[in-house]
């Protein structure tokens, strides 16, 4: 593993950092898909002791980012075309319930007023030739999924979903240039809320439907001219 993409943290809330750190790298490949994570060289790059990577770590796996293995090791998760397609369809049939149960429980006008803010994050995230903040752009899409399924009201199903964009996010942050430019993310994401704002949930629907089987198709098909995995 490579200790010089690390660098030492102050000791103040040492799990905590350590386990952003140790997420951040994840997420934007620095670590790579089946890579040997070592407690020990992490502890010293980082300047502190194994118990806080070690509670990272497990606090990593239990999100399915990180694989504990006995007797074999620490290795970053690595997602097969399987997996990504299961995950977009469990995705998918939460937030299509989502969308029915806000419609029923009249609660339109209250979650465009929520997710206004996420929205606007989005678009300064962008500009004409791309994407600004790509990671910033990334955390205000989650938070605009997870407003609606939290307007339904389902905290069973909240949490469910709260499980899955991390796994969803890194299957897109690593086809970023391949799967989806910044205006046709952003034409995407307003075609669903204006279908909100005219009261069409049938539109809505298919809106949404769109968009999250676009992004997997083109991710599936990535992974199959990549051996399968990711």
């Amino acid at each position: 593993m490579r200790e010089a993409i690390f660098s030492p943290l102050d000791h103040v809330d040492l799990a905590e950092k350590t386990y952003q750190v140790l997420k951040d790298r994840i997420l934007k490949r620095d670590l790579s898909p089946g890579e040997r994570v070592s407690v020990d060289e992490v502890a010293r790059a980082l300047g502190v002791s194994r118990t806080p990577v070690n509670e990272a770590l497990k606090r990593l796996a239990g999100e399915g980012l990180i694989d504990i293995l006995p007797r074999r090791g620490t290795f970053v998760s690595q997602l097969t075309a399987h997996e990504v397609n299961e995950l977009f369809d469990v995705r998918l049939m939460i937030e299509l319930y989502s969308v029915q149960t806000i419609f029923a429980r009249g609660k339109v006008r209250e979650l465009l007023q929520q997710v206004r803010e996420s929205m606007e994050r989005m678009r300064r995230a962008t500009h004409p030739q791309g994407y600004s903040d790509y990671m910033g752009f990334m955390d205000a899409d989650r938070e605009l999924h997870l407003q609606l399924v939290t307007m339904a009201g389902n905290e069973y199903l909240a949490r469910l979903y709260r499980e899955l964009p991390v796994h969803v996010f890194v299957a897109r942050a690593h086809f970023l240039n391949n799967v989806e430019d910044a205006r046709q993310a952003l034409e995407e994401h307003d075609a669903v809320l204006h279908a909100f704002e005219r009261g069409q949930m049938e539109e809505v629907t298919q809106t949404l439907r769109t968009h999250i089987t676009t992004v997997k198709s083109r991710i599936l098909e990535l992974l199959e001219a990549r051996g399968g995995q990711l």
